[in-house]
């Protein structure tokens, strides 16, 4: 993981002393240029048309509000091994299809320093609650999942105001936390695997967006520093499969904000345009946005740090991030979690880990001619790295996924992606599995490069 982070670090390192010379060399060309093109008697009655002209043009006023937009989306088809239940560990093939994703992203300009961004989504091509099974739990258990992501959903909506004199922005409303790569590359064409990242969801929201507001400030010599403040988790939704993702508030109608949290990050170059390197932190309590307050009496805070990076250097590309976190009092929450009721019961998933890691590792190349990605990937969670009081760390959550495929992309914006994955847990006895998954859409932003 080290090495894949130093080694961007170095690559980014020279991507931008490649700038500075491409910038130089530019300049010096334009001024040769308009020496050898322009006469060398210079008369009054010649400078006047020009002065005119550029009169003109600054006369040109822009009429507010403009609205732009784009759009992506993409339908997926997958055949997985799976197991009938925890008696019978022979894999069974299954095969699914999805509408994966529709997205729409709107931007209203209102001066030319201000704007207000949205962006609504339609996964899994309906609205309401969604049925999962899970095959190790009583010979096979459907469960209810209270959650309204998923289907409709305002993903984000914030106003935006630049102050350009100073290199600062301020940010007002839901907008996405800089925390991971998987909220930090956003639009499909950016990543060649189906999903930015496999496995952040086991450990914490994915495309994670809060309320709230933040500041960014560009910094000399290519860094930006963010810092904001949003609402905080609701830990009365934290499960084992999902660790503190559960506790992205979606379920109701408001979300409660008794506990705040604090996101800080600090980046070189540009992740998302595949040039940079970032230092990331969340930090909040969780314990009074529950509904069930007399539950729990103890602070149940959640910290998460991120060291990630992005680099793609003459087709090559690679993409690393390691990200590690912790719950306090994690055996209390279990605890009175497990004796919510109702449709908020979390049955046998009650159980948390202290502690959770995940690493990350893609190496790419991008064959530009006929738009082709390859690429290979591993990646490691576990959500049981540490436990407290009587919480027994549960390997079926310590998962390496190790993966390979391409992506296609034609007409600038339709893409198609495929990928072959394999995972292994640490339960004994547990075979290895794979999936094989491919998906077919459009990602209009990819005009935008």
């Amino acid at each position: 993981m080290k090495w894949a982070l130093a080694l961007i670090f170095a690559m980014s390192s020279a991507a931008q002393a490649q700038e500075k010379t491409t910038t130089t060399t530019t300049t010096v060309i334009q001024s040769t240029s308009t020496t050898e093109n322009t006469p060398k008697i210079e008369t009054k009655a010649e400078e006047a048309p020009v002065l005119t002209q550029v009169a003109t043009v600054t006369e040109v006023k822009k009429e507010y509000p403009q609205f732009e937009f784009t759009s992506y989306g993409y339908i997926s088809f997958s055949q997985a091994e799976t197991f009938k239940t925890v008696q019978n560990l022979d894999p069974i093939v299954r095969r699914s299809m999805d509408l994966a994703e529709f997205a729409f992203e709107g931007e209203y300009k209102l001066t030319d320093s201000s704007k207000i961004e949205f962006e609504v989504e339609i996964e899994h091509g309906g609205v309401g609650t969604t049925i999962e099974f899970d095959p190790f739990e009583e010979f096979g258990e459907f469960e209810q999942e209270i959650e309204k992501g998923g289907e409709v959903v305002l993903h984000e909506i914030y106003y935006k105001k630049d102050f350009k004199k100073t290199d600062t922005a301020v940010r007002i409303g839901k907008f996405p936390l800089f925390i991971s790569l998987g909220s930090v590359l956003t639009k499909p064409h950016k990543y060649p695997t189906i999903l930015a990242s496999d496995l952040e969801g086991r450990m914490m929201p994915l495309g994670w967006t809060e309320t709230g507001v933040g500041l960014e400030q560009k910094i000399k010599y290519g860094f930006t520093a963010r810092a904001a403040l949003v609402n905080g988790l609701n830990s009365e939704f934290f499960r084992t499969y999902s660790w503190v993702g559960g506790g992205y508030q979606r379920h109701f109608e408001s979300m409660n904000a008794d506990n705040l949290a604090t996101v800080f990050s600090l980046e070189w170059g540009n992740i998302s345009k595949g040039t940079g390197i970032a230092y990331a932190q969340y930090a909040g309590d969780s314990t009074d946005n529950r509904y069930k307050v007399d539950k729990l009496k103890v602070p149940a805070e959640v910290r998460i740090t991120t060291v990630m990076g992005n680099y793609k250097w003459k087709g090559i590309g690679i993409a690393a991030e390691y990200i590690e976190g912790s719950l306090d009092n994690s055996d209390k929450v279990s605890a009175a979690n497990a004796t919510l009721g109702g449709l908020a019961k979390p049955k046998a998933f009650a159980p948390l880990g202290h502690k959770a890691k995940l690493e990350s590792v893609q190496l790419s190349y991008d064959w530009e001619t006929p738009g082709l990605v390859f690429f290979l990937k591993a990646e490691h969670v576990n959500t049981f790295a540490d436990v407290q009081g009587s919480i027994v760390k549960n390997p079926r959550y310590d998962v390496s996924r190790r993966s390979g495929g391409f992506m296609w992309m034609w007409d600038t914006a339709a893409f198609m992606k495929v990928q072959y994955a394999r995972d292994k847990t640490e339960l004994e006895g547990l075979p290895e599995t794979y999936q094989a998954n491919v998906a077919f859409g459009f990602d209009l932003s990819a005009f935008e490069k």
